[in-house]
């Protein structure tokens, strides 16, 4: 395996755990903005509140990593897509802000735009994808309109299958059933949008098939109550689009990859961060995912 390849699968690595993580923080956004229970927002300001602005860890990753490993790819992606891609920047520090001020100063405004903005980031971002897989040339055409509403989709079914969770690890039993519904009326939806476009668009790969699969037996285990292994096959039917649209990408890594030394450099340096970084990740998911303590009688 060459040193390009591996610089791919780290960025697809990374796009994967944005996709997971902070994917599904953009969809509990849209959860928030469609809300109209106090108990479900808090539930979902609860879940957000101490790992949302971690979780951009890894889109600064896969920026870095393209910059650096594959300078004319990255250079080209920004240049065609620079105006939906800094549409998705501004959804991401509007979304931020505004989930600051609304704890510091509660107003609907600040949820709304913080709602909104959850919605526009993932949209962009999975229109831009859709297009470079498919090898369009606008974020506006048929295949980026279906890459957005299909990304946003997802993060809105991996958010409703992660606040299940959440609700009933907080004692919100109404809430967690609610999230219960939605994840099985956003999975149902995307399922039915999800391979039919993709048919449409031309996109065949085992991948997408395991997807499909793995989203079915998703849809079982919520219907079943199984809500920990269903956020497993959630997060692995999400995954498996991504790995799919990815395979479709017509691109010569070696003609547009920096030097072999280069890479070398920055896969040692990224070696040494992941010491740091991966426990310290790991370790604030297990704090956060242990049941509150109950006040003293």
């Amino acid at each position: 395996m060459s040193y390009p390849d591996i610089a791919l699968g780290l960025i697809l690595l990374g796009l994967s755990a944005y996709l997971l993580f902070g994917g599904a923080d953009f969809g509990a956004g849209l959860w928030h903005l469609l809300s109209r229970r106090r108990e479900d927002r808090e539930v979902i300001e609860h879940a957000m509140g101490p790992l949302w602005e971690a979780n951009h860890v890894w889109l600064i990753f896969v920026m870095v990593m393209t910059w650096t490993a594959f300078p004319p790819v990255f250079a080209d992606v920004m240049a065609a897509h620079w105006v939906p891609l800094s549409l998705a920047a501004l959804g991401i520090v509007a979304r931020g802000s505004t989930f600051v001020f609304a704890k510091a100063a509660p107003n609907r405004v600040y949820s709304w735009i913080f709602g909104v903005s959850s919605v526009l980031t993932p949209y962009c971002m999975g229109a831009v994808a859709a297009v470079i897989a498919t090898g369009g040339s606008s974020w506006q055409s048929l295949a980026g309109l279906y890459g957005g509403v299909l990304t946003t989709g997802l993060c809105a079914y991996l958010a409703a299958v992660y606040l299940i969770w959440d609700g009933r690890r907080l004692g919100r039993a109404e809430a967690a059933e609610r999230f219960r519904t939605c994840a099985l009326a956003s999975g149902t939806v995307v399922g039915l949008i999800a391979l039919p476009g993709a048919l449409t668009l031309g996109v065949e790969s085992p991948l997408i098939t395991a997807s499909a699969l793995a989203g079915v037996v998703s849809l079982a285990l919520l219907l079943l109550r199984r809500f920990l292994a269903v956020r497993v096959t959630a997060a692995l039917a999400t995954a498996t689009v991504l790995w799919g649209a990815a395979g479709l990408a017509d691109l010569d890594l070696h003609s547009v990859a920096a030097h072999d030394a280069v890479l070398q450099v920055v896969l040692i340096a990224l070696g040494v961060g992941a010491l740091i970084l991966v426990p310290s990740m790991a370790w604030l998911f297990v704090l956060f995912q242990r049941a509150p303590k109950q006040p003293a009688a």
